[in-house]
């Protein structure tokens, strides 16, 4: 049976947890200092899904899907492959 990644075996919709880097954008309304941004660090972000693709150029998670209908997702994220730092498999 193929997946919907196209291969034959695959790691495709099993459960995992992928820890992975985001963006750190100030959410406070005030200035800056030069330090304060010096000293900005990416946030590293643990997220739990069903694993939909991963290629060389992105993972495709899932966070929620109908029960019996194969083409309903929803909370989806396409995360590129250079921000994650691990993909852990819980099933």
């Amino acid at each position: 049976m193929t997946c919907q990644c196209g291969k034959a075996d695959c790691d495709c919709l099993k459960i995992v947890k992928i820890t992975w880097y985001d963006t750190n954008e100030a959410s406070v309304a005030t200035w800056q200092t030069k330090q304060d941004l010096i000293n900005s660090k990416p946030c590293l972000i643990e997220s739990l899904g069903w694993l939909f693709i991963k290629d060389e150029e992105k993972v495709i998670m899932i966070g929620d899907k109908g029960e019996k209908d194969d083409d309903l997702y929803g909370r989806t994220q396409v995360i590129p492959i250079n921000c994650v730092k691990n993909i852990e498999y819980l099933s």
